[in-house]
């Protein structure tokens, strides 16, 4: 038994190590993954890299060929509108599940507190996780579990090109900002603003993105 959780500690680690170098643009879209270069840095065996990788693989983060290996998945603007638009749909459906006079949301704002005192290009990852961290405490409050996965697997898809729009000069005020107007919501226990206001939220980053990347889609 204890071999076993060692072994999926290892993978965890490995898998959040991973997502860490991608995210961070250590590792870029359309770069191939070394298996025994990450297994060196790491400090680990292959066996939790391989099985780090083709867990990813399985979250669409990664791309396998048998000739090629690992790669980091490179998407279109087509394939993040896609993206973005499953998130629309699976986030409001877990923001209506959630009881709002549940939620503490002096939990939430002292992570956006912590939020705007990070600064978006000195300390990336950070305001990464914590950015992430506001957003997924709130989705806790749901028992919609499963879909809360696959939001999960949809930012971990896209979390490289995310961090394109947290380097926008007035993106921090303004992430910083939208989060105030969806603590009001939850404060006032108003579910529909706070489903417009997330869909706001989202569709500024999507816009930064696709910008950036070269597609615009109509709408």
């Amino acid at each position: 038994m204890a071999t076993k959780t060692s072994a999926t500690t290892g993978v965890q680690r490995c898998l959040t190590e991973i997502r860490q170098m991608i995210i961070s643009g250590d590792l870029l879209p359309g770069q191939k993954v070394h298996q025994g270069e990450i297994a060196e840095v790491l400090n680990v065996s292959r066996i939790p890299v391989r099985e780090a990788l083709s867990t990813l693989q399985a979250e669409g983060v990664l791309t396998y060929k048998a000739n090629t290996g690992f790669t980091v998945s490179r998407f279109s603007g087509e394939d993040l509108a896609e993206i973005y638009l499953m998130r629309r749909l699976l986030e409001t459906e877990i923001l209506r599940s959630i009881d709002l006079s549940t939620v503490d949301v002096d939990e939430l704002e002292a992570l956006n507190e912590k939020l705007s005192a990070l600064s978006s290009s000195d300390n990336p990852d950070e305001y990464q996780d914590t950015n992430h961290e506001f957003h997924f405490r709130l989705f806790a409050y749901s028992d919609l579990h499963l879909v809360t996965q696959e939001v999960q697997r949809l930012w971990y898809m896209s979390s490289f090109y995310r961090s394109l729009y947290i380097q926008a000069a007035d993106s921090r005020l303004r992430v910083y900002e939208e989060h105030i107007q969806m603590m009001d919501a939850i404060r006032n226990g108003d579910i529909e603003a706070l489903i417009e206001i997330s869909n706001e939220h989202r569709r500024s980053t999507e816009a930064l993105v696709t910008q950036r990347i070269g597609f615009s889609r109509p709408r």
